[in-house]
């Protein structure tokens, strides 16, 4: 069973929620709150996230955590996980979610870089489950290789999904009863290695700003690092900011890519929103009309070109160093930082300076 931090969390354990849910181990612990496995009385397993119990008395909190389950409940679709159900317990907050089989985005590329297809063929699931999302008026706004899952289907392929809409933006508030003291401006949202520029400046999200998100994701499944690999989150904004991205093949010490690949990238990762695909729809449509995705193989063997079916377990993987970042840059993106807006203006001239600033951590 996975450790927690809060000793008071393991109430749950053995305990029956709504009738229905019978708690029966920890299977991990994030910034907000405890997964658990539960057996689900006349049916299957699934996965009880349940919002940390001194947190359940913050409304905003609070708030946060219902509006991830609105969001994730108006979500249907293969490619976004699914919420059964949400209720309280004993003052907390919950979500019963299906059960998932597999491994993160970011342990998966731990262990492994992707061959190309493979790497395409997860992204086009993101992308069509982020997609869905957009059309229904959902910005994610942490996309992030921790929050895309990866179970093995029924056939044997490796299928993706989204996890995690803590932060997500109904792009129609009216519509969703979005709360404004959530989403307002001045506050910084993400994770700084994934973080889009107008994140960086407290500036507005929408859909453009997970396509920039879904940019350093693809590059990173390609790559194997990041497209800017930072000594700190004060030199990661400061290059999501202001410093063009590298090409895929500059990163890369496997393949040159395809030129019309390397344009897809470099769209989805353009400084100003209106510069970028417009939603993960367009980036989509982009990749699937790919010609090729890699020009040859370093050292000069002109590469396979991937086939157009998904591939199944058995594809291969090329095997790989363990991933990391260079010497001299620490990987350090799996929390999520709010700061306030003038921190940024700050951030630039500090960076200069040689200084360093910190934030807090929310997730």
């Amino acid at each position: 069973m996975a450790e927690i931090s809060r000793p008071s969390m393991l109430s749950f354990l053995g305990q029956v929620l709504d009738g229905r849910y019978r708690i029966t181990s920890v299977l991990g612990e994030g910034g907000m709150g405890v997964v658990y496995r539960a057996e689900q009385i006349g049916g299957p397993p699934v996965a009880v996230k349940v919002l940390h119990d001194d947190l359940g008395d913050n409304p905003e909190l609070r708030e946060r955590f219902e509006r991830e389950a609105r969001a994730l409940f108006a979500l249907e679709h293969p490619n976004v996980l699914t919420v059964h159900d949400f209720g309280v317990a004993n003052g907390s907050p919950y979500l019963v979610m299906e059960l998932l089989e597999g491994q993160p985005l970011d342990k998966f590329l731990e262990e492994t870089t992707p061959e190309p297809p493979e790497a395409l063929h997860i992204a086009r699931q993101v992308l069509t489950g982020l997609a869905f999302a957009h059309n229904k008026g959902v910005a994610h706004r942490d996309l992030k290789a921790e929050n895309v899952f990866l179970p093995r289907n029924a056939d044997g392929t490796r299928g993706a999904k989204l996890l995690d809409f803590g932060l997500v933006k109904f792009m129609d508030d009216d519509r969703w009863g979005e709360s404004k003291k959530l989403t307002m401006q001045g506050s910084v949202f993400g994770t700084p290695a994934y973080m889009a520029p107008e994140q960086c400046t407290g500036a507005p999200s929408d859909a453009r700003t997970d396509v920039y998100s879904m940019g350093c994701i693809l590059f990173e499944l390609l790559t194997g690092v990041w497209p800017f690999m930072e000594e700190n989150q004060v030199m990661m904004f400061r290059a999501h900011l202001m410093t063009p991205p590298p090409t895929l093949t500059s990163a890369s010490d496997s393949y040159e890519f395809a030129p019309a690949l390397e344009a897809i990238i470099a769209r989805a990762l353009a400084k100003k929103p209106d510069d970028r695909f417009q939603d993960a729809g367009a980036m989509l449509a982009a990749l699937e009309a790919l010609p090729a995705v890699v020009h040859r193989v370093k050292g000069g063997a002109v590469a396979p070109q991937p086939p157009t079916q998904p591939l199944s377990a058995a594809a291969p993987v090329a095997p790989a160093a363990p991933l990391g970042p260079p010497a001299h840059a620490t990987r350090s993106g799996g929390n999520s930082w709010v700061l306030p807006v003038v921190v940024v203006g700050v951030l630039l001239l500090l960076t200069l300076a040689g200084a360093a600033v910190a934030g807090f951590l929310l997730f």
